[in-house]
């Protein structure tokens, strides 16, 4: 068995309620904005910074079927790539290089959860 470096899970909610949501995510739970790029917000907590929650709106992977998604960040994104191919899994965003510095694809999930397999490139 292969076991492949997680560095961190973070669970994305698609919504078109950016404001509402970061009211709640900061003044309600305390956490701390660490991704504002309009489309996306990323909150942290300031205690342990790998636990994170992201708002999407207006991105490939907030228009997946689920509301709910799930990036997961690896050190090597290519590598999971060519196994997801390999095993037959369904990818539903092949492998690309973003323009905010990010190498990911989206493959679906036995349960049809859309997993966002990334890496930071810069």
């Amino acid at each position: 068995m292969i076991i492949h470096e997680i560095r961190r899970i973070v669970p994305n909610i698609s919504s078109n309620k950016l404001d509402e949501s970061r009211r709640f995510y900061v003044d309600f739970l305390g956490l701390i904005v660490v991704m504002d790029m309009k489309w996306i917000l990323t909150f942290a907590s300031a205690s342990n910074p790998t636990a994170q929650i992201s708002i999407v709106h207006n991105d490939k992977i907030s228009t997946a079927e689920s509301p709910v998604t799930l990036s997961i960040e690896v050190p090597d994104a290519d590598k999971l790539y060519e196994k997801a191919k390999l095993s037959n899994y369904e990818i539903i965003y092949e492998i690309t290089n973003e323009p905010w510095g990010v190498r990911r694809f989206f493959v679906k999930d036995p349960n049809g959860v859309t997993i966002n397999i990334m890496m930071h490139i810069i």
